[in-house]
């Protein structure tokens, strides 16, 4: 990057201007903090900024990203900064904005929602929540992630299966356009009307920013919105004993119920998924795998290889559907669901995880799943997990997604470290469509990281070629995506060009305008 030079030194002098010099910063040390995370492989997260700018609200960055517009430098935005891999820059000039300083949270009680901006985690949306007999859904990412940015992108979360893909959640939005405009959305669209509708009036242009991935700025950025919130029947703090990573958390049995059962193969779990779903009980449903078990109950990188190596969690959870029974309404309704659960789980041949297993895992380690306070446990094995499967789709569809992700997993194991064809499914919306997902744990080095970028590229490209609802086909490189899904990628480069003509948002992310003018050409 060219830094240094006058058109650097302009830039530098305008944002010092307009947010003050305390909050930029060009310092190549403070740059460098900005380029590794957990996640995304090195490859992705080569580029560094020259600023890094912290906005402290709406009328802030919609400054910085009208000087982007005059002085022609490109940016993107981060919130809690998990995901650099979609952020990093890729171009000279690049401006970074961390929207640190934008942390401010208020619940709305009566109408079950909370506002949020940008560095408000799920956390803090959580805790808030549950005082006023309230919940929020956390990622599985953990509940330090940003709760503002995975309702816009990557709407996975622990509670799905009640409460929802996280963008459906969405109410009024408050978004700044590349072109410097701020949109209002729903009931905000109308002086004082608040945030407490998410629709209309027109066209729900929140369709621009929901979905699979979301725009990660590109179609600019969301600076505040509400989401919904849903009924919390359980106590205003959560119940939690001891010290990480020895903590635990029991609810109430009363009103909430774990029960656990392991089936013969993969088909008659899920076909006892879509009946608990047709059913419409439990307020959470997963399939997790075997090594996601480890990764979340382990206290130790030693312990978690001796439990693997001994292959105590591969021979007791395999194929193993989780169910938590919530009492909305009272603990009659948590019996009377146990019973409807317990034909089910006869029907398909499933029996109940033992006493012994249940006890290692439910205490300590299931109710993550209501406030995730373990995820980067994930990280701990070898510095990082990535993954090879992220589609979205029916519940049997998972079943013919796993053998392509399992093939590529196996021909770069090693170095990718053991997994057991890891298969985890996530019913969402009452079982009306699911994730399924294949992570495993990997080295975190250059060396590695290079394989992973490979494989990723290479499931891509499979999931491409089967045209599946795959989150990684549709954040894959331009020239293996656009043949399949040609109509699609028009639309959204009509889009973003219509936004942001000069393509100073977040370039090459989403939708590469260069690519697409060849392959138009």
């Amino acid at each position: 990057m060219p830094q240094g030079d006058e058109k650097h030194r302009l830039i530098h002098r305008h944002l010092s201007d307009v947010l003050g010099q305390q909050w930029v910063c060009d310092d190549p040390s403070v740059v460098e903090a900005y380029s590794r995370e957990s996640q995304a492989p090195s490859v992705a997260t080569r580029g560094r900024a020259e600023f890094i700018v912290m906005p402290g609200s709406t009328e802030e960055i919609r400054a910085v990203v009208r000087l982007a517009n005059r002085l022609g430098y490109p940016y993107s935005v981060v919130g809690s900064g998990l995901a650099f891999g979609t952020t990093a820059a890729v171009r000279p000039y690049w401006v970074l904005i961390d929207t640190k300083r934008m942390n401010r949270l208020t619940i709305d009680r009566r109408n079950m929602f909370a506002v949020v901006e940008p560095y408000v985690t799920h956390a803090q949306v959580s805790a808030e929540a549950m005082k006023a007999g309230l919940v929020n859904g956390v990622p599985e990412a953990g509940a330090q992630s940003c709760s503002l940015a995975n309702h816009v992108a990557f709407g996975m979360q622990g509670t799905a299966y009640r409460s929802g893909f996280s963008s459906r959640n969405i109410l009024g939005v408050e978004w700044v356009l590349p072109g410097g405009d701020i949109l209002r959305t729903g009931s905000l669209s109308s002086g004082g009307g608040g945030y407490f509708w998410g629709e209309g009036p027109g066209p729900d242009v929140r369709a621009m920013l929901r979905g699979v991935v979301g725009s990660v700025g590109a179609l600019g950025i969301v600076t505040r919105l509400a989401i919904k919130l849903y009924p919390w029947p359980g106590p205003p703090v959560l119940p939690v004993e001891g010290v990480a990573p020895d903590k635990k958390c029991e609810l109430p049995r009363d009103r909430f119920r774990w029960l656990l059962f392991v089936f013969p193969d993969m088909k008659r779990a899920v076909g006892a998924m879509y009946e608990i779903s047709g059913a419409e009980i439990g307020g959470i449903v997963h399939m997790w795998p075997p090594d996601y078990y480890n990764w979340w109950w382990a206290r130790s990188r030693q312990q978690y290889w001796d439990a693997w190596v001994s292959g105590y969690w591969q021979q007791n959870v395999k194929n193993c559907v989780a169910v938590c029974l919530w009492g909305y309404a009272s603990s009659r309704q948590v019996d009377y669901e146990e019973k409807v659960l317990g034909q089910i789980v006869v029907e398909y041949g499933g029996r109940p995880l033992s006493d012994e297993v249940y006890s290692r895992w439910v205490p300590y380690a299931a109710n993550n799943w209501v406030r995730d306070t373990n995820g980067c446990r994930m990280m701990r094995v070898g510095g990082g997990y990535s993954l090879t499967n992220l589609t979205f789709d029916s519940i049997d569809d998972a079943e013919r997604s796993f053998p392509v992700a399992w093939e590529v997993i196996d021909k770069y194991t090693p170095p990718f470290l053991d997994s057991d064809h890891p298969a985890w499914i996530a019913p969402y919306d009452l079982g009306h469509f699911a994730l399924a997902e294949s992570d495993f744990p990997r080295e975190k080095n250059d060396e590695d990281d290079l394989k992973t970028a490979m494989c990723l590229y290479e499931a891509t490209a499979r999931e491409v070629k089967e045209r599946a609802v795959s989150a990684l086909s549709l954040i894959g490189p331009g020239k293996v995506v656009w043949p399949s899904y040609p109509v699609g990628l028009r639309l959204l480069a009509s889009i973003k060009k219509a936004l942001d003509p000069a393509n100073r948002a977040n370039p090459t992310r989403i939708i590469d305008m260069d690519t697409v003018s060849k392959m138009s050409a």
